[in-house]
């Protein structure tokens, strides 16, 4: 061919791409330090290592499966979940992860041109997933990051852009903050548009709450909201990160449409072997909740302690500002402690706040003791002097 090959590209900008974290590896090389001694607070992912069940059906599992394809149609799965959540199986479309379902959705609803709603500050990808079909971002920012939107604004501003698909992050991924319900609604029921809600942190409410999932969740709505699509991910609430798996609870009319859509086998029968036996192991994955969630809250209390402010959460993770606003100090000077918690960038409107997940007991109380060291040695503001 002649010319530049870059002019067969459909769209011409480069797209946004989702920032990946550094590596175990990459950051015990830059601390000086062995993998091992690695504590990642910045990912969300459920401490303390796998369920009870996974770890069983893991070792159980006859690696002689992996040379064949799987169910294409993931029966077994979309049976327990539509169980387990009390809705027909044929709504819930499997995916290799939420990401592959947020992908799934903004095809389904907006293409080049269009307009997509997204709250912010919240969930990268559903910005980036927009971008990538040529749709325009209508970002709805908070006033400050602990002042959530009010439905009406999120209402008069996807009219005034036309959007086809709003993003509610419900609790939201960073702030740890949920919309009521009647405010999901309000949004939904006003709106001509699509509206994803992305529920991957909803089980850590119930247990910070002490309520059934199902009395939280947008499915409640779902009957008389035909615009209304229920995001989850085994990701946090099972601790199946690396497995990748989540799910889409979709209307009865798009059921068949959004199957028809979806990527065939993204889901390994591994991965399918382990999320049923999550599934399974309730009691288990209950109590190892309740457990994250009394590490947040004295996570919450000691960084108060220390003079940081500190979101309400109810969720695995706090997000909180150190004193001055040194959250980049504070990240540097922990990150040499082998321990990752996650800044953001400086042009951010959180760029003076961390996210901590919480994990296990001993594991919270090591980075709380090295955060206490960092601001009684005034090691972060030696940092920040450096900068």
């Amino acid at each position: 061919m002649t010319g530049d090959p870059r002019r067969l590209l459909r769209r011409a900008r480069d797209p946004d791409a989702y920032p990946t974290e550094a590596s175990d590896e990459e950051v015990a090389e830059a601390a000086g330090l062995e993998p091992g001694a690695i504590v990642r607070f910045d990912m969300n992912t459920l401490g303390g290592g796998p369920l009870p069940a996974v770890a069983a059906a893991h070792a159980g599992y006859d690696p002689g499966r992996a040379v064949e394809y799987g169910d294409q149609q993931y029966r077994a799965l979309r049976a327990s979940l539509g169980d387990h959540l009390g809705v027909d199986p044929a709504r819930v479309v499997i995916g290799a992860g939420a990401d592959e379902l947020i992908r799934l959705v903004t095809r389904l609803f907006a293409g080049e041109g269009d307009a997509v709603a997204v709250p912010t500050p919240t969930f990268g990808m559903f910005s980036i997933e927009a971008g990538l079909v040529g749709a325009t971002v209508v970002g709805i920012e908070r006033t400050e990051p602990g002042l959530r939107q009010d439905p009406g604004r999120i209402v008069a501003d996807v009219a005034r852009s036309g959007a086809r698909l709003v993003w509610l992050c419900t609790p939201n991924n960073p702030t740890g903050d949920a919309f009521a319900l009647a405010e999901v609604e309000a949004i939904a029921s006003r709106v001509d548009a699509a509206v994803a809600v992305d529920e991957a942190y909803l089980e850590f409410a119930a247990a910070e709450l002490g309520r059934p999932v199902g009395t939280l969740s947008a499915l409640t709505l779902q009957e008389r909201l035909p615009n209304l699509l229920v995001l989850r991910s085994m990701a946090k609430a099972y601790g199946l990160a690396g497995a990748r798996i989540g799910y889409l609870v979709v209307p009865a009319w798009l059921a068949a449409r959004a199957d028809a859509e979806r990527l065939p086998l993204a889901v390994g029968s591994h991965t399918e072997t382990l999320a049923l036996a999550a599934l399974g192991d309730t009691d288990a994955a209950v109590e190892r909740r309740r457990l994250v969630v009394t590490e947040r809250r004295r996570i919450g209390e000691r960084l108060a302690g220390y003079g940081w402010r500190v979101l309400p959460s109810v969720t695995n993770f706090v997000l909180a500002r150190p004193p001055g606003g040194r959250a980049p100090a504070y990240a540097e000077a922990l990150l040499r402690r082998g321990l990752v918690v996650r800044g953001y960038e400086p042009a951010s409107s959180l760029a003076e706040w961390i996210r901590i997940t919480a994990r296990t007991p001993a594991e919270n109380e090591r980075l709380l003791r090295a955060i206490g060291e960092v601001g009684g040695s005034g090691a972060a503001e030696r940092a920040a002097g450096r900068r």
